[in-house]
């Protein structure tokens, strides 16, 4: 009995060390999960913390986001917008362009066209000036038939001009003769000439000067029949009993008479002047 009751208290006593050693270990242990479980709950305030944090950077991320894809929406709108401009100038440009091929066309008609217009001008100029030509040429020509017809005129009062000259000349002499010798003339029977003196001789038909260019020795008459004007003849030019110079009928007319001014001639004349004609 002794030795069962000293087993029980060894094992007691073993037991209660047993349980010491346990309390202690258990009480380590304890400790140590204490300081964990401390160090635990700081990494989860750090970590609740740095949750805060990113849940803060998430919303303004978020905010980001709504504000970047507001702006993405505008761009996208505005790109949108610029496309359709784009689309409309590039439909413009081509109209402009299709446009600006017909101007050219257009203008390459007209350039063509005036030139035909300028080509017809010309032309008509011409035709003008040959008309215009003619019509003088005609004018001329019947101012020459008129000279030519007034020539035959002035012809014959030269020579009733020359004739009264020469009577005018004999009555001169025979006065003369008359008053040196009368007594004479009485004895060989002869009677004076009681016939009125002969007037003095027109020098010419008068004239108007039609037209004058001395610089290219040209003078233009205004011309009759009377004039007796003919072509190649040579007249003399007078003016108040002065002569002024020759000139040679190159072309005659019913109304005109153009002639050339002779070298050595200087004719002072103007339109409308009046002279007088000596062949």
């Amino acid at each position: 009995m002794k030795s069962l009751s000293l087993i029980l208290r060894i094992v007691a006593i073993l037991a209660a060390a047993a349980a010491v050693a346990l309390f202690f270990m258990s009480k380590g242990k304890l400790a140590e999960k204490q300081a964990e479980l401390e160090q635990s709950q700081g990494m989860t305030q750090a970590t609740q913390v740095e949750l805060e944090t990113a849940n803060g950077q998430i919303t303004s991320l978020g905010a980001q986001l709504s504000t970047e894809r507001k702006s993405l929406a505008d761009t996208k709108g505005k790109l949108e917008s610029t496309r359709s401009e784009m689309y409309t100038a590039k439909q413009e440009v081509t109209r402009t362009q299709q446009q600006l091929k017909e101007t050219k066309s257009t203008i390459t008609e007209l350039e063509d066209a005036a030139t035909r217009l300028r080509a017809d001008l010309v032309k008509t100029e011409k035709s003008l000036a040959e008309a215009s030509k003619e019509a003088e040429i005609a004018q001329l020509n019947e101012r020459i038939e008129e000279l030519a017809k007034s020539n035959d005129t002035l012809k014959q009062d030269l020579n009733a001009a020359e004739s009264l000259r020469r009577s005018s000349s004999s009555s001169s002499s025979s006065r003369n003769g008359s008053a040196n010798g009368d007594s004479g003339s009485k004895k060989a029977g002869f009677s004076p000439n009681m016939a009125p003196a002969a007037q003095p001789a027109s020098i010419g038909t008068e004239t108007t000067v039609a037209s004058i260019s001395t610089a290219n020795g040209i003078i233009i008459l205004n011309s009759t029949p009377a004039l007796g004007l003919t072509v190649g003849s040579e007249i003399t030019l007078i003016q108040d009993l002065k002569a002024l110079g020759k000139v040679q009928i190159t072309k005659v007319t019913e109304t005109l008479a153009i002639a050339n001014i002779l070298p050595g001639t200087k004719l002072r004349l103007s339109k409308g002047d009046t002279v007088k004609i000596l062949h």
